[in-house]
């Protein structure tokens, strides 16, 4: 009994002299990194362009961006902490963006060191920059009185719940990375009007950026990896198919010969197949259900006439534009659909070498079915 007491003892006084060792900061000591801008330097240093979040004695927020170069990123930390009298901390990172120079030589690197680290979330936004990283968080701060990281970080945010752009994380970006078959992609921030914008899609072969496709083209990669709901479409039709089905005749002959259609999509989503393996054919069926939010002319599409032929002519714009975005993705070798996953899976053996599939995937066929159904009017002239 006597032992086990001074057992109890022992272990109390162990435990107070730990907890009385453990070293501990005011959160007023602290600047915790919001954004990380990364970019390629002379002497193939990496710059990091920080935003960060101080607090005073009165737990005022106050926000501020430092510099620093180094070797590593955690060496260029150590630099940028140099220049600040509070220790920085990555443990609130919610944008991390690369210059595309930077990107060019691959992000592996980088993003392998932050997922390594206990203090970064793999939830963080992956950006690209057009120019620099640097250059975006500069122009973005002298540009705006609302607090850089923040407002970066939201533009992205927005975005992604409306389903505008794709939502691409540090655990998306590396679960894509390593699927076999499928290439990750990037927003692309650009400062072009002063303010920044989302301006397209950044496209890799495994993690080097090897060009980009539009804005426009955003939610058709989307659609590809996620069924999506809410989001706005927008699109440019012939009105010569509807010339009968006017609610009342056009007096100006200088009319515009083209109406333009802003829907919401109910329902959107893909599904893909291999139809010719020796032949390397698939087959890819995308489904919108939509409702009209706004019409330029005054189609009568009550008609259900009007509305099929309404229907047929939006077919034609989407098959149209994913035969031109898997055709860029083809020229620029990049896979962002997951082609080489269908592949993988049906290929006897399971496997698939990434020498493989950039040999294969330029010459690939694919059948793009587009079902497309208006299920609501809404608001038309």
């Amino acid at each position: 009994m006597r032992n086990i007491l001074k057992l109890v003892v022992l272990s109390l006084l162990l435990i107070t002299s730990l907890t009385g060792c453990v070293q501990t900061k005011s959160i007023e000591d602290l600047a915790i990194i919001n954004t990380r801008g990364v970019d390629i330097i002379e002497d193939n240093k990496i710059e990091t362009t920080l935003v960060i979040y101080k607090f005073d004695s009165q737990n005022q927020e106050l926000s501020s961006i430092v510099s620093g170069e180094g070797r590593t990123i955690k060496g260029a930390r150590k630099n940028a902490n140099y220049k600040t009298s509070f220790k920085l901390t990555p443990g609130q990172i919610r944008l991390e963006m690369f210059g595309k120079e930077t990107a060019k030589k691959g992000l592996l690197s980088y993003i392998d060191t932050q997922i390594r680290d206990a203090r970064v979330s793999d939830t963080m936004y992956l950006a690209l920059s057009e120019t620099t990283a640097k250059d975006v968080i500069i122009q973005t701060q002298e540009g705006s009185s609302v607090h850089v990281g923040k407002y970066l970080y939201e533009l992205i945010e927005q975005n992604v719940k409306d389903n505008i752009i794709p939502r691409v994380t540090l655990h998306d970006f590396l679960q894509t990375y390593y699927d076999n078959g499928h290439d990750p992609y990037l927003p692309v921030l650009s400062t072009a009007t002063k303010s920044p914008t989302l301006s397209a899609i950044a496209l890799f072969q495994d993690d080097k950026y090897v060009g980009q496709v539009p804005l426009s083209n955003a939610l058709l990669i989307n659609v590809f990896n996620k069924s999506i709901e809410n989001a706005t479409l927008e699109v440019q039709l012939p009105m010569q198919p509807f010339k009968k089905y006017l609610k009342s005749e056009r007096l100006d002959e200088n009319d515009e010969d083209t109406a333009h259609a802003l829907m919401k999509v109910l329902r959107g989503n893909s599904k893909s197949k291999i139809t010719n393996e020796q032949n390397m054919q698939f087959q890819t069926e995308i489904t919108f259900n939509v409702t009209m939010l706004e019409l330029s002319e005054e189609i009568d599409l009550k008609k259900p006439k009007a509305k099929e032929i309404f229907e047929e002519e939006v077919k034609k714009i989407f098959k149209k534009q994913y035969e031109q975005l898997f055709k860029n993705s083809q020229e620029l070798n990049s896979d962002p659909f997951g082609y080489g996953t269908i592949y993988r899976i049906n290929k006897h053996g399971g496997k698939l070498t990434d020498k493989e599939w950039r040999e294969k995937f330029p010459d690939i066929n694919v059948d793009f079915k587009i079902d497309f159904t208006l299920k609501g009017h809404g608001t038309t002239p």
